[in-house]
């Protein structure tokens, strides 16, 4: 019996996805028609995000616990080499391509240091552009390899320097990744602090997270350490546990202990089941249309709980807000307001639009002061907000002063100095402790920024954007009124909720989430901008203040001066070094304290400005479709009867067409709902 998949559910999805597409592409046509400029470049914008939308599959875990093996099991094909050793810190996207080949695409800004070992065709086209701004490299797919597994026979030192790389791109035909769908392979956990970063980093894009576990060595402390930290506290309540290697245990008895053990481990961490697989098995029952073999390995059951939860779950929210941003404009906009206002505008005389024009001046000139206003109140309440930050950063600080001599006492390297310390094993043991205060410090600024940063950005956010609602309802209420008082009255306009006409005159504000576009008050977005904020500030501000990116740079302050003073004794130079270490990490901290405070208060800041500038943007937006609208419908009625006449004609067709794509839209916003 062949092999059978489930693509056909992914198909199924993507036909709805580019059914989508076309009607919010053929709804800007028509909104272009009806003059409204803004609309329609949002129709477009979303048209290209729903079309170009995939499914990105993450995958994750420790170094050697098959990762390549299982993602080649999943794709049926051994497309990614099951590398001997760990790659550097680069994200791998195994998308649909024609043709097969590999893309690199470099970091801007660079490293400020590059290890050795970069291929020269690498070198050479980074200094083609200057080491700057560095557009994509294709390379023959076969020599990815080369570009990103760690030289081990380098300087321990060496190895820990960051990749030129930002991810590698590895186009292959195959029809799963035809159908929308990408995996993400990212380094492992286990290789580097730096490679675990780019990880964390790239969670948020993902559609599903996949977490592979080891059979032989389950729930091991840093790959527990990261659930926890990196996946449970950050709100990722969904991820996929999947015991690689299962088939490694022969008893039935050992199974089910395991079974129960993984249960014990992984209770609250996610919503799905945990899964145990061969993925070896399974990949060569694919490859060899062995179904049994397939079966057995236990993906089949993976991958189908897979699909349903990508495609139902996932799939409903991606098609499902964007068609409901375009029913509201299709309606709310056009149907509701500027079709109706168009018609009782041309169905007056020229002369008394124009004078109904000239008496509205007065008001839109009201409304673009007011709206300056309205800037400057925001403007001066972020500014209020900055040194409340900035406090608040300082007593993190002062905090972590006072934990780091603690930690690091409390440490027990694994390299041991012996009687007479060297530069390499001293600088071994400094590798040792920063590594692992850089990762207490993470753990501290992750509690820190959900307890503390995050709620006390949402509660300013609340109290900035909430002070001048009212304000702003006001504003586009007046924006109405003058609308219906330039048609010469004839329509009503529908009541929507502030935030929501906001959000949705600019295409979902700078955070980029349409949904938002639904929300009634100011707490979605204070909610949005808390996360997004606090998300991209994270731990970072300190650990750029402690300089321990890397520890390269403590391991070339400190090494030189302790093995040319060390004392005799072990237990002795290793408390020496541990002093030297404490005391140079505190005095960098305090030394940049204050300006590492004041670029998180700035940063807060920038980001309240952002949103800050959109709002008021959205009010722009509004006086300008207003007065496209009136200078429009003036040009025409100025060519005469006959242009007044075919532009009647053409308000019709477009009215026409918005219900006929709102009977479509329906049925598929019934069937996204219903599934």
């Amino acid at each position: 019996m062949p092999v059978t998949t489930n693509y056909n559910q992914y198909a199924k999805f993507k036909e709805r996805q580019i059914e989508l597409a076309d009607m919010l592409n053929d709804s800007a046509e028509v909104i272009s028609e009806l003059n409204m400029n803004q609309f329609q470049e949002n129709l477009k914008q979303l048209g290209m995000k729903v079309q170009n939308d995939t499914f990105k599959i993450q995958v994750v875990g420790t170094f050697k616990n098959g990762k390549s093996t299982f993602i080649n099991s999943f794709l049926g094909e051994e497309i990614l080499p099951a590398y001997a050793l760990p790659t550097t810190a680069v994200i791998n996207e195994v998308k649909w391509g024609e043709d097969k080949k590999a893309v690199i695409h470099f970091r801007n800004p660079l490293p400020e240091k590059l290890p050795s070992g970069i291929p020269e065709k690498a070198m050479a086209h980074m200094s083609k552009f200057n080491m700057q701004n560095i557009p994509p490299l294709e390379i023959p797919y076969d020599e990815i390899e080369d570009y990103v597994v760690i030289p081990f026979d380098k300087d321990p030192t060496e190895m820990l320097l960051e990749s030129p790389y930002e991810k590698v791109e590895l186009f292959w035909p195959l029809p799963l990744l035809k159908n929308g769908v990408e995996i993400i392979d990212s380094p492992g956990l286990n290789e580097h602090r730096t490679r675990t970063k780019v990880t964390m980093d790239y969670l948020s894009k993902a559609d599903a997270i996949l977490f592979v576990l080891n059979a032989t060595q389950l729930c091991s402390q840093e790959e527990m350490r990261f659930i926890e930290n990196n996946l449970k506290k950050e709100g990722f309540t969904d991820p996929f546990f999947i015991v690689n290697r299962f088939d490694l245990i022969k008893s039935e008895r050992e199974k089910e202990a395991m079974k129960k053990f993984a249960k014990i481990k992984l209770q609250g961490c996610s919503k799905n089941e945990i899964y145990y697989v061969s993925a070896l098995n399974a990949l060569q029952g694919k490859m060899d249309d062995n179904a049994e073999m397939y079966y057995a390995s236990g993906m089949k059951e993976f991958e189908d709980r897979l699909t349903e939860f990508l495609t139902k779950q996932k799939g409903k929210a991606k098609l499902s807000q964007p068609a409901q941003e375009l029913k509201r404009i299709l309606n709310e906009e056009a149907l509701y307001k500027v079709i109706p206002m168009q018609r009782s505008m041309l169905g007056s005389s020229l002369d008394d639009v124009k004078k109904r024009y000239e008496s509205i001046q007065p008001k839109l000139s009201e409304l673009k002061a007011k709206k300056d206003q309205l800037y400057s109140r925001l403007m001066l309440k972020i500014e209020q907000t900055k040194p409340e930050f900035k406090r608040l950063s300082n007593r993190n600080t002062a905090n972590l002063t006072e934990s780091i001599p603690i930690w690091i006492d409390e440490f027990t390297p694994q390299t041991s100095l012996g009687a007479i310390p060297s530069e390499k094993k001293a600088g071994e043991v400094i590798r040792e402790i920063s590594e692992y205060v850089i990762s207490q410090v993470e753990e501290n600024q992750q509690d820190w920024r959900k307890t503390v940063l995050e709620p006390i950005i949402s509660e300013k956010a609340n109290d900035i954007l909430g002070s001048v609602e009212a304000d702003l309802t006001e504003i586009l209420n007046q924006i109405d009124s003058v609308n219906i008082e330039i048609a010469g009255g004839g329509y009503k306009v529908k009541t929507v909720p502030t935030w929501q006409r906001v959000v949705g005159a600019v295409g979902g504000l700078a955070i980029g989430d349409v949904g938002l576009a639904f929300s009634g008050g100011v707490n979605g977005l204070s909610v949005e901008l808390a996360k997004t904020a606090a998300f991209e500030i994270g731990a970072g501000m300190v650990l750029g203040a402690l300089g321990l990116f890397n520890p390269v740079t403590l391991i070339g302050v400190v090494v030189v001066a302790f093995v040319s003073n060390w004392l005799k004794g072990e237990s002795k130079a290793m408390k020496k070094l541990k002093a030297n270490i404490t005391e140079n990490i505190v005095n960098q901290l305090s030394k940049n304290a204050d300006e590492s405070s004041t670029a998180l208060a700035e940063n807060i800041g920038n980001k309240f400005t952002e949103l800050s500038a959109q709002i008021v943007s959205a009010v722009d937006i509004e006086i300008k479709e207003t007065e496209n609208q009136i200078n429009l419908i003036i040009d025409e009625m100025e060519k005469g009867k006959k242009n007044i006449e075919m532009k009647e004609k053409m308000i019709a067709g477009c009215e026409d067409k918005i219900k006929d794509i709102s009977v479509k839209l329906d049925k598929l916003i019934f069937q996204l709902i219903n599934e």
